[in-house]
């Protein structure tokens, strides 16, 4: 009869033992090798591989992984790279050049004829001025080499000439200032792939035009950051005095 009350006791001691080596084990700090759960986690906690903890999401760079990072840039630089690759080649950026071009002189001119915005007015003046004496050289260039230039724009361009057309007033300021920007952003692009051009005087021609197309691009960045809010305050302007 004596020897259960013995085996009950040893059994107690057992576990009570127990309890007191995982409490042990609970309270050891996360940081030590000793305190991971397994012998897996231990391996990699030794070896300086454990996940890094997330970055905090305010930081604009804040992508947890390198591949995070390049898709956050992939999609803005798309269009540019396509366009840059594209103006390596002499035919194909002739073409797209005078379209380009020839687009950016009718929407100008569409511009300085709907528009009340005095910044619009004045960038539109500067885009005709500036790509009819691009087109005029490129032309020239082109048809030196036996090339074809488009003299009329693609569907693309025609779509957009309609688009705009159907606007007036903030919104066509709004739409064209945006078109400007995005435009302007492939242009550079266009011409800095003819920079390398194979054709010594596409190279030229490119290199001696991508100053004044960066300076559209700044522009046309600028006034599409603005143009909402002072087409809104000449209006608000403009009502006051109808009162």
């Amino acid at each position: 009869m004596n020897a259960i009350p013995t085996v009950t006791a040893a059994a107690l001691l057992a576990a009570a033992a127990a309890t007191v080596a995982v409490a042990q084990t609970q309270t050891q700090s996360p940081t030590e090798p000793s305190a991971a759960s397994s012998p897996h986690q231990r391996h990699a906690t030794d070896n300086g591989t454990s996940e890094a903890p997330a970055m905090n999401g305010a930081n604009p760079g804040a992508a947890s992984t390198p591949h995070q990072h390049e898709a956050m840039r992939t999609a803005s630089k798309a269009d540019t790279e396509a366009a840059m690759k594209a103006g390596a080649t002499p035919k194909t950026f002739v073409k797209m050049a005078a379209e380009d071009g020839m687009a950016e002189v009718d929407l100008a001119k569409l511009a300085l004829k709907k528009s009340s915005n005095s910044d619009v007015k004045q960038f539109a003046q500067k885009m005709e001025q500036d790509h009819e004496q691009a087109n005029e050289q490129l032309t020239s260039i082109a048809k030196s080499k036996g090339m074809d230039v488009p003299d009329k724009l693609d569907a693309k361009h025609e779509a957009m000439m309609k688009s705009l057309s159907a606007k007036s007033g903030k919104a066509f300021d709004q739409a064209y200032a945006e078109h400007m920007a995005k435009d302007h952003s492939k242009a550079v692009a266009l011409f800095q792939g003819a920079a390398q051009s194979s054709d010594s005087d596409l190279a030229a021609f490119a290199k001696k035009t991508l100053p004044t197309l960066e300076e559209h691009k700044q522009l046309a960045d600028n006034l599409n950051a603005s143009v909402g809010t002072r087409t809104a305050s000449a209006e608000g302007k403009d009502k006051g005095m109808s009162k």
